[in-house]
This record gives structure tokens, C-alpha cells and sequence, in this order.
């Protein structure tokens, strides 16, 4: 029966997020550390392309009305990948708070921030609702207090986003484009980022379309530029 009921703890703590290392301690013993600055394309975050890499090809995968910049931690790949995986799905809000502490310093050392700047609004990219009431964590929200602190910066809630398909469903796209995209303002959050640089705060860039249809809607507010600050890409 002790044997039952100790493999019954150990499952609950792998799925609800309990017994996970310190994330200084699991950032530590992975090695892992952010990506050189500008080593991948400042248009759509990838490593493939652009003035870091090999080939020096211009970037054709940004997508319209994209973002102004990018800046990441790394690639979608390896540890950083199951750290991003496991903050959304295994609601581990520590690793989410310490990768967003990473982003803002990387986001210092990029140059596109100044630390405490009036003029810089952080934007964490809104989940839907129920979805991030079924995970328990909103985890955009989370790395965003983790480049707050790191920053010093301001943040507002300006955007709100409808329960809908993940952007890597294939008939994402169309979805979108028949509802005018799936990113609505909220009144009172709008008027916190006019004339503002606003940095728009995610975990993981895949297409880029999620963080444009977010920027558009952030330029229609009145943001006068808009990065954005991812913890990986796909590549």
C-alpha cells in the first residue's frame, strides 16, 4: 500500500508541477545559457538566416504587420524547450518568472530596452481564458514579471484574446483572417501604451502570426513601436 501510494505521489507531482528542481539550479546543471545578442534575424527571431548567420540571406518569414524586432533566449530545442513546455503545462511558474528574468536581461543586453524607461511598456501576450484557467497558469503573465524585475519597466494589460485554436492548428490562419484576428483592446489598458515601446512578452514564436495579429492591434492603440520578447523560437 506504501509503495501505491508513493507512486501516486510521484505521478502527481510530475503533472502537477510539484517536485521540479530550482530553476537557477535546472539552468545550472543544463549548461544552458541565451543565445550571443543579435546572433539570429531581428525581424523574425530565426538563426537560419539574417546578418548571425551562415548563409546571410535576407529574412522573407516575417509575417505582415509583424513585430519590429525580436529577441529570444535560444531555439525551440533541447533543455530550453522543456522548460517552456513544462512552465505552460506543468504550470512550473518559478521557471517561468526565472526564464523571464533571462529575457529581460537579454533584452538589456540587445540594447532595446533601457532599464526603468517611463516610455517602455511591457505587454504580456494574453492566452484565452479558459485555456489558461485549465492549465492553472497564465504563463505569458509569468515571464513578464520576470522581465519586469530584471528591467524595471512598466507593464499594462491592453489586450484581451476569444477561446480559439492554437496558432499551429492548420486552419489557424484562415480562422483568423474571417474574424479580423483573434485580439480585441480593453479600454482602459489602450490608453497606458500610446506614443509608447511596447515590448510584447511570449514564450515561444512558431509562425509569428499570434505576435502580429498582437502588434497590429498594439499599433492600432497607439504604441509607437513594438518588440517582441520570446523565450525560444522554432526554427
Amino acid at each position: 500500500v506504501l509503495s501505491a501510494v508513493r507512486q501516486l505521489q510521484a505521478f502527481a507531482d510530475e503533472w502537477l508541477g510539484q517536485g521540479l528542481p530550482a530553476p537557477t539550479d535546472a539552468v545550472r546543471a543544463a549548461g544552458f545559457s541565451p543565445d550571443p545578442a543579435w546572433r539570429w534575424c531581428p525581424r523574425c527571431g530565426g538563426a537560419r538566416h539574417g546578418p548571425g548567420s551562415p548563409s546571410g540571406r535576407e529574412c522573407r518569414g516575417a509575417s505582415p504587420g509583424a513585430p519590429d524586432c525580436v529577441v529570444r533566449l535560444g531555439s525551440h530545442e533541447g533543455a530550453l524547450r522543456d522548460w517552456v513546455v513544462d512552465a505552460k503545462h506543468a504550470a512550473w511558474e518559478p521557471m517561468a518568472e526565472h526564464l523571464g528574468e533571462l529575457l529581460g536581461r537579454q533584452l538589456l543586453r540587445c540594447g532595446c530596452v533601457a532599464r526603468g524607461d517611463p516610455m517602455t511598456v511591457l505587454v504580456a501576450l494574453p492566452p484565452p481564458w479558459l485555456r489558461a484557467m485549465a492549465r492553472g497558469i497564465d504563463h505569458s503573465a509569468a515571464l513578464a514579471r520576470g522581465v519586469r524585475r530584471a528591467t524595471g519597466l512598466r507593464d499594462a494589460r491592453p489586450l484581451r484574446q476569444a477561446h480559439g485554436r492554437t496558432q499551429v492548428e492548420s486552419s489557424a490562419l484562415a480562422a483568423r483572417a474571417a474574424r479580423g484576428g483573434r485580439f480585441a483592446l480593453r479600454a482602459r489598458g489602450a490608453r497606458s501604451i500610446a506614443g509608447a515601446h511596447v515590448v510584447l512578452v511570449d514564450d515561444v514564436r512558431t509562425t509569428g502570426a499570434t505576435l502580429a495579429d498582437a502588434a497590429r492591434m498594439l499599433r492600432l492603440a497607439g504604441a509607437g513601436r513594438v518588440t517582441a520578447a520570446v523565450a525560444s523560437v522554432r526554427e
